[in-house]
């Protein structure tokens, strides 16, 4: 019996192990849902930049690198670029692997409006980061409290899911 156990635990770890090794992002949009994978993301223009924030800790500086989130999210097809007066009643939530969650107002990110250089980091001080391990990155937020880390899911809330 105890040998047909460590069996099946070793066939549904095996199942997993592919989950695992590509860690992928849901994103869910106005009428689309998608997978970002890393790869994608890595074939996405990066962006630089520099932020320093406070934490519980004290304060945190860091370069990070990755594509601009209105890029993934245009390029994903998760939202109609030229649509920018939609945008105005749009917001993102950001989740984490561990249940975190940080909200941004879709005209933040927007050309047409702030143009917040929000970023979706694979890179920290010129290092990858871990699989599975990407990052949002809001520049100028006196603290970092919408920098979710781990991020799993990208969901775009509209009027049209989201009434009182």
């Amino acid at each position: 019996m105890t040998k047909r156990i460590l069996l099946t635990l070793a066939l549904y770890a095996a199942a997993l192990l592919p989950a695992l090794a590509t860690p992928n992002i849901t994103i869910s949009g106005p009428g689309a849902k998608s997978t970002l994978t890393p790869a994608q993301l890595a074939a996405m223009p990066p962006v630089t930049l520099s932020t320093t924030f406070l934490t519980d800790q004290g304060p945190f500086k860091a370069v990070f690198t990755g594509p601009l989130l209105w890029t993934v999210l245009t390029t994903t097809h998760a939202l109609a670029p030229h649509a920018h007066m939609d945008v105005v009643r749009q917001a993102i939530i950001l989740t984490g692997a561990d249940g975190y969650t940080a909200l941004i107002a879709m005209s933040e990110i927007s050309p047409a409006f702030e143009n917040k250089q929000v970023i979706l980091a694979d890179f920290m001080n010129g290092q990858p980061l871990a699989p599975g391990h990407f990052r949002i990155v809001v520049p100028a937020d006196a603290r970092g409290g919408r920098a979710v880390n781990d991020l799993t899911t990208i969901t775009i809330l509209t009027e049209a899911n989201h009434k009182p």
